[in-house]
């Protein structure tokens, strides 16, 4: 199934009214300067933070596209998240919809089939700030984490890796 563009006001009516999460993908540098989106109480627990991180300037320098690289290990993030199926009604959520569209296509690729992204994301011209739906300050309690340790050692057993360490850029063999 193809991934799909929601509008902010269709992805906060579908948060608000049926089972969609929304996993915002963005720096904490950009969810401290932006905000949030503003949910309704009941939709609250439905939004996860897995943003995108840097890579190391040594691996940098060896892939052929950093954006996809980035892109693809936060889909493999979200594929292991316990209140995530293969059947979940996913909303990717970035500040300008670019890499959300790789996180969804990456999630497709997985066998998830119902995957959206934000159109515009939350900073575009059309995106959530500017659709006036409301923003909350972010602060680390508000929404769920999910740091690099908590994927590496089921990523290996996914992507068929023994060693944890050879994942890690400049980890011990």
């Amino acid at each position: 199934m193809k991934t799909c563009d929601l509008t902010p006001a269709q992805t906060l009516d579908l948060m608000s009214t049926k089972d969609y999460i929304m996993v915002d993908i963005r720096s904490e540098e950009d969810k401290n300067k932006a905000g949030i989106p503003r949910l309704p109480p009941s939709a609250k627990n439905k939004l996860i933070s897995i943003p995108l991180e840097e890579l190391p300037s040594k691996l940098r320098s060896l892939v052929r596209s950093v954006k996809n690289v980035k892109a693809e290990l936060v889909a493999l993030k979200i594929s292991y998240l316990k209140k995530i199926n293969k059947g979940s009604n996913i909303v990717i959520l970035d500040s300008y919809s670019d890499s959300a569209k790789i996180v969804a296509r990456t999630l497709t690729k997985l066998g998830f089939k119902n995957c959206w992204i934000v159109s515009d994301g939350f900073s575009g011209s059309k995106g959530w700030l500017q659709s006036r739906l409301g923003t909350d300050s972010y602060n680390l309690s508000f929404a769920q984490v999910i740091s690099p340790s908590q994927v590496i050692s089921a990523a290996g057993r996914r992507l068929g890796t023994v060693s944890s360490t050879k994942l890690l850029p400049g980890g011990s063999d």
